[in-house]
């Protein structure tokens, strides 16, 4: 018999050994955390978790692009393995194992990215609405596409090619490259349409997934790839399309989503796909550290491979690269950040008068695209007759090179009223600002080119400017 001493001095295994621990994640592109039961964090990695953990109570939380799932584990003395299914994240690409997926959806972007729904050829651009939600009502028309010019391009609702359950909506066409607009065909609510950059590139087939809510496309969200032209989208890689979802998710964010090794994977599969290089690069850009060297590397076969493409020229100037004059705007938000920068260090990136430059003055916070408000829609302020709308001011009495402008909208005034704001603050005048502060430092302030800074000084320092 064993006395009560021994029996006390016996380890007790099951509460102090250690045994494997194992979770797997559907991609690596998910963000794994384990907590115990007291909620301490014991383990944390993007992708697959190797370790070791004592019997217990556990928590597992998965986060991918903006889902958040978590379920409770009991761990025994057996070594624990957990294959875990992708968080339920809709994803505007009919990606296959996604919650929003559908083989109707995928089916319609394999045929649409061959075939045109509008005149001949192979398109060079399809965009394919889809819902994302049975039962949510799509109209088959609610986006247009237009051209550089804001005049449509898409032959109205004969262009498109609807679903016949409403399900899906399809355009494509064999357009000239440059630079184009995807906009809803109905004026906003608010009567500020808005814009967002779409581009052809020669040699490529640009396709843009956007998703249909409740409320109808929501173009703000949608995903973009590019493939050789003639080959159309092949639901192939689905690990290389997860992980483009995540990339996006992390740059509307503002957050790195992917670990390092999965962009890299990304940005090397620009020869297939230079869309997955570009998004991919710009994800590696919000690390803390981001390696410029790398970086270069994939611009390098990105330029030889897509040359001409205003996102990628956005991006070879991050790392000094000369760059033609970019006429059209980028497609990502971020890449016309970047232009905007270069061109205020050496004026001329964003061409003088173009397209860029003037979208680059009028970009509007709404997500991940280059996003503005089109000026050549936009209701008059102050016109005869007619009541100012919200968020448009008329201009300021004596304001003479001002007059007729909308105050919240016009880079130049949104300069102007940016000086004025410190003038009062730190209590001098709109000279004296105007002489401590170089126009490169109003264009990195104000985040506008330089075109409309140089006109808001000039303007300033007119009789009429006080």
């Amino acid at each position: 018999m064993v006395s009560s001493s021994e029996d006390r001095r016996r380890p007790v295994r099951a509460a102090a050994e250690h045994v494997p621990f194992v979770v797997i994640p559907d991609t690596p592109s998910v963000l794994v955390t384990v907590t115990d039961s007291a909620f301490r964090e014991v383990a944390h990695a993007m992708g697959t978790i190797d370790t070791v953990l004592p019997a217990g109570i556990y928590r597992i939380e998965q986060r991918f692009g903006g889902a958040v799932e978590s379920r409770f584990v009991e761990v025994g003395p057996e070594p624990f393995t957990e294959r875990l299914p992708l968080p339920g994240m809709p994803t505007p690409t009919p990606v296959e194992g996604t919650p929003t997926t559908r083989g109707d959806h995928r089916a319609a972007a394999v045929r649409w990215s061959t075939r045109t729904t509008y005149g001949e050829g192979a398109p060079t651009l399809m965009v394919l609405i889809r819902n994302l939600r049975r039962g949510w009502q799509l109209d088959p028309y609610a986006l247009e596409i237009a051209g550089p010019d804001g005049r449509p391009v898409d032959g109205g609702a004969g262009g498109w090619e609807p679903s016949g359950g409403e399900e899906w909506s399809a355009w494509s066409c064999e357009l000239p490259p440059g630079g184009y607009r995807l906009r809803t065909r109905r004026t906003p609510a608010d009567g500020l349409p808005l814009a967002q950059a779409l581009h052809v590139l020669e040699g490529w087939t640009t396709l843009v997934f956007v998703s249909n809510g409740p409320q109808g496309p929501q173009p703000q969200f949608a995903s973009v790839q590019m493939v050789r032209h003639g080959t159309g989208w092949t639901p192939a890689d689905r690990a290389f399309d997860l992980s483009l979802e995540a990339a996006l998710s992390g740059l509307r964010q503002g957050i790195d989503l992917v670990p390092t090794r999965h962009l890299l994977e990304l940005v090397r599969s620009g020869n297939d796909n230079p869309f997955l290089g570009i998004v991919g690069a710009h994800a590696l850009l919000l690390h803390p550290d981001p390696d410029l060297r790398e970086i270069r590397g994939v611009l390098q076969n990105l330029v030889h491979l897509a040359d001409g493409h205003p996102d990628i020229a956005a991006l070879c100037t991050l790392i000094g690269e000369p760059v033609r004059p970019v006429v059209s705007p980028p497609m990502l938000a971020a890449s016309c950040r970047l232009l905007v920068r270069a061109d205020t260090a050496d004026p001329g990136v964003l061409g003088d008068g173009s397209a860029a430059e003037s979208v680059a003055a009028h970009l509007v916070g709404r997500g991940v695209w280059t996003t503005w408000l089109e000026q050549e829609r936009l209701p008059e302020a102050g016109a005869r007759g007619a009541a100012p709308r919200a968020g448009l001011d008329p201009a300021a009495p004596g304001d003479a090179a001002g007059a007729g402008r909308a105050k919240a909208l016009d880079p130049v005034d949104r300069v102007q009223r940016y000086v004025r704001e410190v003038a009062g603050v730190e209590g001098r005048s709109v000279d004296d600002v105007l002489s401590s502060m170089r126009p490169k430092d109003l264009c990195r302030r104000t985040g506008m080119p330089h075109k409309a800074v140089d006109r808001a000084i000039e303007e300033l320092r007119s009789p009429q400017g006080e």
